[in-house]
């Protein structure tokens, strides 16, 4: 609803209905957050510097030796004791960090479409980086960051990786590697080394890579210092080392407490899948993603632990399935029942229902019964301007096999989202297959929504009303006069005197040719109080009552006197 300016100290019952709708709409944007308006990405690994793609040049090959275990010493060295065992040198800890290369095919030649970092974990060549590096269609990834685009992206036809024989200088790309496992709800993936640049099989248990010892996650605690490793892609081609400390954990559902760790380390864009060690040198998590807050950024860890199952399942060669992600029942099903202002926080049915919105309405409310869920499972939802897709937002469901009312809403932030015709699409499934539809129009004419089951105000049973709102003494349209319908059986002096939402049955404001439009049709039989009111102008109140020998719609042309 449009704001009505220079009106709320002149006209207290259209301040008072101007404060209720108010609280309405802030309370309708902090109770379903699943339908926000997804982000945009510059490429797979979130580091915003995807490059352009570029033709390859001849790598110049680069020996990596082992560097030795190292020798106890004492707390000034690289080699002090700890609880954990002897302290990695971060020599090692650089040789052992890798440049992920994900290429595709592109006129006829591999070409570079994004970048990022991981991990050797054994000697034999395994590595272990994000989901959304190596495999950015992994099931479970687009729900986890709520990123329809990973939904439909492209896999890389061939993974290269680089490594770096010293800290100053960029990495050499070396082996290509094969996708091994892949868990989008934990958004990891490990690959295993291969071949050579050349597609010559290796001797894997001939490479000696240098690699990093495996640590528990469940063993950090609190406070511990944790170093961040890997390649940040933009600022610089050689590999960034960050300090800091375990600030937190958070869980994860239906993956389990500890899931991911937080720190205040500065992790540079571009690390995902690198390094993430505790004191001992011993990897305890991957870095992930990051999340502005109060005081710095909040990176975030997937903790090491739930990595262990992929890489036993890789090391013999196994194939790995996540245990995390829900599959679809293919029975899902989305049946439309009505528009409303609003919906209930107790089960999510209509507030107010509606066919249509007028001008200058900031939100849309779609609410559906549905059926054939499974907690856990993807569920899309696309809305649509015309022809133009709006936002779309994939995440788990977590509203049961079955419902009643399950409400989805549109939103421009507060402010009166653009007139036309809208859709909400749903899709579910592992396919990700269309399971529902409803259609409106803000502004205008009533869309046509096929298969409304929550009511009958399409029916010969009811009357469309608009009219014009006009100046009592000139006959001028007056522009931004409200008119407000209320519920069957509402005292009218009583509401005037303490106006709320919920004795409204829909209303409509004038546009600045007076003209008005209710987008509630009114029943036959049925009396309705009303008032119409404008600033500087005494209110025009009464009722309304339709006979059955009345037309399908009826044009109101109401006068207001100062």
């Amino acid at each position: 609803m449009k704001r009505l300016q220079n009106s709320p100290l002149q006209l207290l019952f259209l301040l008072l209905l101007l404060f209720s709708f108010t609280a309405m709409a802030c309370q309708l944007g902090s109770a379903l957050e699943e339908t926000p308006t997804p982000r945009a990405r510059d490429d797979d690994d979130d580091d915003g510097d995807d490059p352009e793609p570029t033709e390859e040049p001849e790598p110049t090959p680069v020996a990596v030796e082992p560097t030795p275990e190292p020798e106890s010493g004492d707390n000034n060295g690289n080699t002090s004791n700890t609880n954990s065992g002897d302290v990695t040198p971060i020599e090692r800890l650089q040789a052992a960090t890798v440049q992920i290369f994900a290429k595709q095919v592109i006129n006829g030649r591999l070409q570079t479409v994004w970048t990022g970092s991981g991990t050797i974990v054994s000697p034999d060549g395994v590595i272990l980086t994000n989901a959304h590096v190596a495999a950015p269609s992994a099931p479970g990834l687009a729900t986890l960051y709520n990123d329809p685009e990973l939904l439909f992206s492209d896999e890389p036809d061939q993974l290269v990786v680089a490594l770096s024989a010293s800290a100053d200088q960029p990495p050499t790309e070396m082996y290509i590697a094969e996708l091994a496992a892949a868990d989008g709800a934990l958004d990891l993936a490990v690959i295993k080394v291969t071949a050579d640049l050349d597609s010559n099989a290796l001797d894997l248990s001939s490479l000696n890579l240098p690699f990093v010892e495996i640590g528990n996650s469940d063993e950090i605690s609190l406070g511990e210092e944790i170093r961040i490793l890997g390649y940040p892609g933009a600022g610089g081609e050689t590999i960034t080392f960050t300090r800091g400390n375990v600030a937190g954990f958070e869980s994860q559902n239906r993956v389990g407490d500890r899931a991911w760790i937080k720190t205040d380390a500065t992790i540079s864009p571009g690390n995902s899948g690198g390094l993430g060690v505790n004191a001992a040198g011993q990897i305890i998590g991957v870095p992930s993603f990051g999340q502005e807050a109060i005081g710095g950024a909040i990176n975030r860890l997937r903790a090491i632990n739930y990595a262990l199952p992929m890489l036993e399942a890789a090391e013999v060669s196994n194939s790995y399935a996540s245990p995390y992600v829900v599959p679809g029942t293919g029975q899902e099903q989305f049946s439309f029942i009505t528009w409303a202002d609003d919906y209930s926080d107790a089960d999510q049915c209509p507030i107010g229902p509606r066919n249509s919105y007028p001008s200058n309405t900031t939100f849309t409310v779609a609410v559906f019964e549905f059926s054939g869920l499974t907690d856990g499972q993807q569920v899309l939802v696309a809305w649509w301007l015309e022809d133009e897709l709006m936002t779309t937002s994939v995440f788990e469901w977590n509203e049961g096999s079955s419902g009643d009312c399950t409400a989805f809403y549109f939103h421009n932030y507060g402010d009166p989202i653009p007139n036309g015709n809208y859709a909400v699409e749903i899709y579910a499934g592992d396919g990700l297959e269309f399971v529902g539809l409803a259609e409106t129009a803000v502004g205008g004419t009533t869309a046509n929504n096929s298969g409304n089951t929550g009511n009958n105000n399409d029916s010969k049973d009811s009357v469309v009303v608009e009219g014009e709102i006009i100046d009592a003494d000139s006959g001028k349209p007056l522009s931004g006069a409200v008119i407000f319908i209320l519920q069957p059986g509402t005292d009218l002096d009583a509401w005037l005197d303490d106006p709320t939402d919920a004795g409204v049955y829909t209303y409509a404001e004038t546009d600045q040719n007076g003209y008005f439009f209710l987008p509630q049709p009114l029943q036959r039989g049925v009396e309705y109080p009303g008032v119409a009111g404008l600033t500087g102008y005494y209110n025009n109140d009464g009722f309304l009552a339709f006979t059955d020998e009345d037309p399908d719609s009826i044009y109101l042309t109401l006068e207001l006197s100062k």
